[in-house]
């Protein structure tokens, strides 16, 4: 998995920082090293230029075309689903919050946004011209930065339509909305969810694989990790997090915090803390 690291549009703009990441390759829909639920501290835009995909927020799923863009905040899970094998090209845009972005309306919360036809190539221009000139640097940082802003102003001010999430089917939505409600519970694993719902463990499994593309227990997981970090950042300790987030092991929870984002609680709420002056 592939972490955004934003840096200033501008040197003399330090509290605005962005990356951008462009990627066109083959994809095997079935193909076992595609990344997991990802869980960033970071806004992203995703905007899809093709590809048989859909997109996965916080167990919402929603189709998608070319030209559509999808807003997650700081932590929420998403991740591409994909429908079939596929040329997926695609750009992510992940933003470091500054001044009035969180206030913008467009950023409070995960959307799925679909602007009208004749705005969809000129926000992939756009998004074009923000890669070109941040990969060249130097006085390409004043074009980045108009490229930038010209694209927050096409997602946040435009006259975006929000289609509906997919409907999942009646039983998995069941699955997915409790899980959404209980993953902090100790008791919220697959076995207690199969009794609950009267589902075999296969059945469970089949239903993962065929809508999320990942397995209940890494699902619970991504769910707990990403709670955790929301509670890090928020200031509570790491047993405190360890516990409100469903694990009764303080050492193991140490363990799955570190390999997934390669530092430990500690280190990444003091590093954290140490970013924001204000705290």
């Amino acid at each position: 998995m592939i972490y955004p690291s934003p840096t200033p549009l501008l040197p003399e703009m330090e509290s605005v920082c962005a990356d951008i990441r462009y990627e066109r390759r083959f994809t095997v829909m079935n193909d076992v090293t595609h990344d997991d639920s990802h869980i960033h501290d970071f806004y992203e835009i995703y905007v899809n230029l093709s590809g048989n995909v859909s997109f996965l927020v916080e167990g919402r799923l929603y189709p998608i075309r070319r030209g559509d863009v999808i807003v997650t905040s700081p932590n929420e899970l998403h991740r591409c689903i994909y429908r079939g094998d596929c040329i997926h090209e695609h750009f992510c845009i992940w933003i470091k919050s500054f001044p009035g972005l969180s206030g913008s309306g467009r950023f409070g919360r995960s959307t799925l946004v679909s602007l009208p036809d004749e705005e969809r190539e000129n926000l992939i221009d756009l998004c074009f011209s923000l890669y070109k000139s941040r990969r060249r640097g130097g006085d390409a940082c004043f074009r980045a930065a108009g490229s930038f802003f010209g694209i927050l102003d096409l997602v946040c001010s435009g006259r975006p339509q929000n289609p509906q999430a997919q409907n999942l089917p009646e039983r998995f939505a069941d699955v997915v909305d409790y899980i959404s409600r209980h993953f902090s519970e100790p008791s919220c694993g697959a076995s207690a969810i199969c009794e609950r719902f009267f589902i075999s463990r296969s059945t469970l499994l089949r239903l993962f694989r065929q809508y999320f593309q990942t397995s209940p227990s890494a699902y619970i997981e991504a769910k707990r990790l990403s709670e955790a970090k929301k509670l890090l950042m928020a200031g509570q300790s790491v047993q405190e997090c360890c516990f409100r987030c469903g694990y009764s092991d303080c050492s193991y929870f140490i363990v799955r915090f570190s390999k997934r984002f390669g530092m430990t609680p500690h280190r990444y709420q003091k590093e954290y803390m140490e970013s924001v002056p204000d705290l």
